[in-house]
């Protein structure tokens, strides 16, 4: 029995890669449908203020943050790995973001400065293991009011329902994001369960610091 459960286990594995791999290819290009000025909405930001893209990838939203708080505003771009880290400084010399500043951050610790307007997670929170840490560490560094908007990918239904399952494919529950969120001391302001539905199932939830 033991040897069925494992295999089954593995065999839905494969089943999840393969179906995300074959959606990867089909992908549209991104601008039109990961909805960023709808995100960017959310986070009530305007020109002049200080805000910070978190776990920031290559900087696709980094670019959409930096033009909406202009030449007087500021962006921190945070990333763990030395390539993602890499990859967002080239980008900074290559589309000469003079208002971005890429900083380094820790599995527990985004590293940054105190009194931003705003902060967004794009597409990563479900791979934060030390999240309480991290939302912790977020919630200092805005001002009382400010919000965070987090967006990532809703859990396949009928697959798994363990937070780590979840995770570990991807995806995640936006209950527990809902949860975790409250427990660092943040209230919920928004929740949409189906923000998008192609060509990913995605949620968006905005909390703000009281």
């Amino acid at each position: 029995m033991r040897a069925l459960r494992v295999s089954g286990h593995l065999i839905a594995n494969l089943l999840l890669a393969a179906a995300a791999a074959s959606a990867q290819s089909r992908l549209p290009p991104r601008d039109q449908w990961q909805r960023a000025p709808a995100i960017l909405e959310a986070m009530k930001i305007a020109g002049g203020q200080r805000v910070a893209d978190i776990a920031a990838g290559r900087g696709y939203l980094t670019r959409f943050l930096a033009a909406k708080v202009g030449t007087t505003g500021r962006v921190f771009a945070v990333e763990v790995s030395d390539e993602a880290l890499g990859a967002l400084r080239e980008l900074v010399k290559h589309d000469s973001l003079t208002n971005v500043e890429v900083l380094a951050g820790t599995e527990t610790d985004p590293r940054l400065p105190g009194s931003l307007d705003g902060a967004v997670i794009l597409n990563s929170y479900h791979e934060m293991t030390q999240h309480q840490a991290m939302l912790q560490a977020i919630k200092l560094a805005l001002r009382p009011g400010a919000l965070l908007v987090v967006v990532d990918n809703a859990a396949i239904a009928g697959w798994f329902t363990a937070r780590d399952d979840q995770a570990s494919h991807h995806a995640l529950d936006p209950k527990y994001a809902v949860e975790e969120l409250r427990n660092a001391g943040f209230e919920i302001v928004d929740r949409q369960d189906a923000f998008i539905v192609e060509p990913y199932a995605q949620w968006m939830i905005v909390a703000r610091r009281p």
